[in-house]
């Protein structure tokens, strides 16, 4: 997971945390309005960043409680520091999503919001069997990602250079990777496109 888009990430913390509050309030509202929250949910935010979806589920929340967790410590400093100023108690971790420090069957949704196209293949795969495994039984993952990166030939070259094995060339995790993690796919629905080529998809998941 330590490829160049996560290191840029942490040290660009600031500029994407601009970023998020301009392009994805709206995806916010979707994947808090698909996860049909009661009030007195445990909520994980995987890859949570900056922690702006994290403070829209709190004002949502009741009787529930947030935990977010990212591998860009800078990510997790924003996102502690908006928390505090806002009078929140979450518990924001730095930590890796194919290995998540958290007990089976603990949480009852998790969100992800476009974290899988920085993994790898096989990542992908873990980061699925680690949400799955806190979740609880029937437990809801609603994530917003994108779906597989565009066909051309500027596209596929200008990321087989820069991107790496980041797993950016996936885009969004693929069907197969849903069922060997033990999920079944409730929903899905189109998402928008950002720069008009990289369309994206919201995925409600269930637990087996």
């Amino acid at each position: 997971m330590k490829h160049s888009i996560t290191k840029i990430l942490n040290f660009g913390a600031g500029i994407y945390d601009r970023w998020t509050k301009r392009n994805l309030k709206e995806s916010y509202k979707r994947l808090i309005k698909l996860a049909d929250i009661n009030g007195n949910e445990k909520v994980l935010d995987v890859g949570c960043g900056p922690g702006d979806l994290g403070l829209m589920i709190a004002d949502v929340l009741n009787k529930g409680s947030i935990c977010g967790i990212d591998i860009a410590p800078k990510m997790i400093d924003v996102a502690r520091k908006k928390t505090k100023e806002g009078g929140y108690n979450m518990d924001y971790r730095i930590g890796d999503s194919t290995k998540l420090p958290y007990r089976t069957n603990e949480f009852d949704v998790a969100f992800s919001c476009l974290v899988f196209h920085h993994l790898n293949y096989k990542e992908k795969g873990q980061t699925l069997k680690e949400i799955h495994r806190v979740l609880k039984p029937n437990g809801k993952y609603v994530c917003f990602e994108f779906q597989e990166f565009p066909e051309d030939v500027f596209h596929r070259a200008f990321l087989g250079l820069f991107a790496g094995d980041s797993g950016v060339l996936h885009g969004l995790y693929p069907i197969e990777l849903i069922e060997q993690s033990d999920f079944y796919l409730d929903k899905e629905i189109n998402g928008p496109s950002f720069w008009k080529h990289h369309h994206t998809a919201y995925r409600v998941l269930k637990k087996k």
